[in-house]
């Protein structure tokens, strides 16, 4: 019985607690200052839309210039968004914008590559 609740307790450390403590609201000048920070402003983009609806012209002045275009399919901006806990070496993030055929955001999307 000991070995479930502790296996109960680190699953909800890290799933749902962590999460939570590693989460910071976005701003603009840390995420294009500091890269390691960008990961833990991602919920925020993606869960409050800040970023739907916006230009490919707004969503570069707001997340900078460091980005590179079609990565995953045609009309999408990437940014790496490196996760600072996670070791591997092969693992990374990118945030994912996918524009419509208008240039404006359809959705977000950080996925690991």
């Amino acid at each position: 019985m000991p070995i479930f609740w502790t296996t109960l307790m680190i699953a909800i450390c890290y799933g749902i607690i962590n999460p939570i403590l590693r989460s910071k609201e976005f701003n603009s000048k840390e995420w294009i200052e500091n890269v390691d920070l960008r990961y833990r402003m991602i919920n925020d983009l993606e869960k409050n839309n800040k970023l739907i609806g916006k230009t490919k012209e707004e969503i570069i002045e707001l997340l900078g210039t460091e980005y590179s275009t079609d990565c995953w399919t045609k009309n999408t901006i990437c940014y790496i968004s490196p996760d600072p806990d996670n070791y591997a070496v092969l693992d990374h993030f990118e945030f994912v914008v996918f524009l419509n055929e208008k240039n404006k955001v359809e959705r977000v999307e950080n996925i690991n590559r």
